[in-house]
C-alpha cells in the first residue's frame, strides 16, 4: 500500500445524493434538441417509464421525461436544506438511451440535459453551497450507436464497425468483422472496448485534455467508476494518477457489489484498495445486511435467512472494518438504494404498499446506513418514500408535492443529527456487538462518544449510559428513558446519542 494514501477527507463526511439525470428535474427553458434517433420525447412527468422489449423484442429505454442539468441547479436549495454535500449523477454524456450507459460522445453533455455550459453553471452553483460533483465514468464499453463505433451510421466520424481504417477500430475486438464482436454481457448495443489499447488510453486518461482530466477541469470533483471489476488494473492505476495530477483531493469510487478487500474478477485477486487505484467503493454489503437484518430480505426482495438476527448485521461491519484500511472504511460510499435495485422503501413494505410497520424498518435502517463510518448516499427520492421495483420502476420522475412528510423530515432531522456531530469523520468504531436481535455500536474521539442501538427482539431492551451525560440524541420509534441511567428501547426502534464524561468536556479532552 501507498504509504500517503489517503481518502479525500470531504468523502468521510457529509451526505450524498444519486440524481438519475432524465427523472430528477426539468427546466423548460432548455430548447429540445432536433431529433435525430428514434427516442420517444415525454410530456407526462411522473408517468409510468416504458418497460420491458419494444415491437422489435428490445429493450431499448427510447423514453425520456426530460430532465435536465438546469432542473437540478433549480433544486440547489432543496439538496441544501437537507444537508447534501455530494452529488452523484448517473452518466450524463451523449447517448442513446435515457439510462446513458451507452455513450456515444464523451466530450459532449447530451442535448437533453443541455450544455458544457449548463455543467459549468451546476458545478459554480453547488460549489457556493458547499456541494460537490461526482460523475458516473463508464469506461468498459461504448454504444454501438456512437462516434466511436457507428454501427448506425449517425455520426460524422469513421466509426470502427463501419472501417478499419477507423481510428477507434484498435478499441474494439471482432472476432467476425463487422457483426462479431465482443459486448458487454453479450449486449450488441455495448461493444466492449480494450482499456489497454494505447489509443483508449490516452483519449481517456493519459492526454493533457483527456477525458478523466478534461471534466474535473470543468468542475467535478471525481469520478465513480462504473463496472470497476471489468476494468484492468493497468487502466485503473494510470486513471488514478491522471486524477490525482489534475485534482488531488478528487475521489475515485468503485462499483463493488462485494467485499474489496477480497474480490476476485476473472480468476484474477484485485487489489483496488493498496492506494494506487481507488479511494473508495459503493458499500453494497453494509446495504444487504442491513436489509436482511430488519426485513428478511435479498437485494431484490427474496426472502432470506436473517431477520433481526444482529450477528450477521454486526458480523459484516466487524469484517469491513478488519479487511479495508482505515481510510477506505471512513470514506465508504454507504447507501440504501441506487438505479440498479428495487427502492429501499418498496423493500420494506409488504407487497409494495405502505405500512406502518414499513415506516418504521426504514427508520431503523436508517441509523447504521447514516452513523457508520463512511458517507451515507440517497438515491434520488429515497427520502420521500419513493416506491419502485426493477429497473425502469425504480427510476420514474421525482414528484416531491407526491412525497410523505413524514419520511422527509425523519431523514432531514437524522441528517441535521449527524451533521451537528462535531468532528464525526475523526469517530473511530470501537465496538459493534450484537444480544440476539439487539446490536450496539460505538464510536469514540477524544473524550467524546457516539452511541447507537437496534433493537429487532420482541421485548424491550436496555440502553445503560454507563455514567456520561449526553449531549444529543435522536430516536427512532418506541424509545423512551430509563430512570436517568439508561434508554429503552422498544421493539423495531433504535436510538443514537452523542455522550460525553460527567464533569468533563469530550471537545476539551479531544483538543489536549
Amino acid at each position: 500500500m501507498k504509504e500517503t494514501f489517503e481518502c479525500p477527507e470531504w468523502l468521510k463526511r457529509g451526505v450524498m445524493y444519486q440524481i438519475f439525470p432524465d427523472r430528477f428535474s426539468r427546466n423548460a427553458s432548455v430548447p429540445l434538441p432536433k431529433q435525430s434517433k428514434d427516442w420517444v420525447f415525454r410530456q407526462d412527468w411522473g408517468g409510468e417509464p416504458e418497460k420491458g422489449p419494444d415491437e422489435t423484442g428490445e429493450v431499448r429505454c427510447r423514453d425520456f421525461f426530460g430532465g435536465n442539468l438546469k432542473g437540478i441547479q433549480d433544486r440547489l436549495p432543496y439538496l441544501e436544506e437537507l444537508g447534501v454535500t455530494v452529488i452523484y449523477l448517473n452518466p450524463i454524456f451523449e447517448a442513446y438511451s435515457n439510462h446513458r450507459y451507452d455513450t456515444a460522445d464523451y466530450e459532449q453533455i447530451d442535448p437533453l440535459l443541455g450544455s458544457e455550459e449548463d455543467f459549468c453553471s451546476l458545478c459554480a452553483e453547488a460549489g457556493k453551497r458547499g456541494i460537490r460533483i461526482i460523475l458516473d465514468g463508464v469506461f468498459n464499453h461504448t454504444g454501438s450507436d456512437s462516434r466511436y463505433f457507428n454501427k448506425e451510421g449517425r455520426y460524422p466520424d469513421l466509426g470502427a464497425y463501419q472501417s478499419k481504417a477507423s481510428p477507434y477500430y484498435s478499441w474494439y475486438r471482432f472476432s467476425d468483422y463487422p457483426r462479431e464482436y465482443e459486448s458487454w454481457w453479450g449486449i450488441k448495443t455495448l461493444p466492449q472496448v480494450d482499456e489497454n489499447c494505447e489509443s483508449y488510453l490516452d483519449y481517456m486518461v493519459r492526454d493533457h485534455d483527456s477525458i478523466v482530466r478534461r471534466w474535473l477541469r470543468l468542475g467535478a470533483s471525481g469520478w465513480r467508476l462504473d463496472v470497476v471489476d471489468e476494468l484492468p488494473d493497468q487502466f485503473l492505476e494510470e486513471l488514478r494518477l491522471a486524477v490525482k495530477e489534475e485534482k488531488p483531493d478528487a475521489a475515485v469510487i468503485g462499483e463493488v457489489w462485494e467485499d474489496a478487500a477480497t474480490k476476485v474478477s476473472y480468476g484474477q485477486q484485485r487489489h483496488y484498495l493498496d492506494g494506487t487505484q481507488l479511494d473508495s467503493v459503493m458499500n453494497y454489503p453494509l446495504k444487504d445486511a442491513i436489509l436482511r437484518y430488519v426485513a428478511g430480505k435479498g437485494p431484490y426482495g427474496e426472502s432470506i435467512p436473517g431477520l433481526g438476527d444482529g450477528a450477521l448485521l454486526v458480523q459484516t461491519v466487524n469484517q469491513l472494518k478488519e479487511h479495508y484500511p482505515k481510510t477506505v472504511f471512513n470514506g465508504l460510499m454507504n447507501l440504501l438504494g441506487t438505479h440498479d435495485t428495487p427502492r429501499i422503501y418498496t423493500l420494506l413494505s409488504e407487497n409494495g404498499k405502505e405500512t406502518e410497520q414499513g415506516r418504521q424498518r426504514l427508520f431503523l435502517a436508517m441509523l447504521p446506513w447514516a452513523l457508520l463510518p463512511g458517507i451515507p448516499c440517497i438515491y434520488y427520492g429515497d427520502e420521500l418514500g419513493m416506491q419502485g421495483g426493477r429497473d425502469p420502476e425504480n427510476r420514474r420522475c421525482f414528484c416531491p408535492e407526491q412525497g410523505q412528510r413524514e419520511i422527509f423530515l425523519h431523514y432531514k432531522k437524522l441528517m441535521a443529527f449527524r451533521n451537528r456531530i462535531t468532528r464525526l469523520e475523526q469517530m473511530e468504531l470501537k465496538r459493534a456487538e450484537a444480544d440476539g436481535g439487539f446490536c450496539l455500536f460505538v464510536r469514540e474521539s477524544g473524550g467524546k462518544q457516539l452511541i447507537f442501538a437496534l433493537n429487532m427482539e420482541e421485548a424491550p431492551r436496555l440502553l445503560p449510559l454507563e455514567g456520561k451525560t449526553i449531549s444529543d440524541f435522536f430516536i427512532s420509534g418506541n424509545v423512551r428513558f430509563s430512570g436517568l441511567d439508561a434508554f429503552e428501547i422498544g421493539s423495531g426502534s433504535g436510538v443514537a446519542a452523542v455522550l460525553e464524561k460527567q464533569g468533563g468536556s469530550g471537545e476539551a479532552e479531544a483538543e489536549q
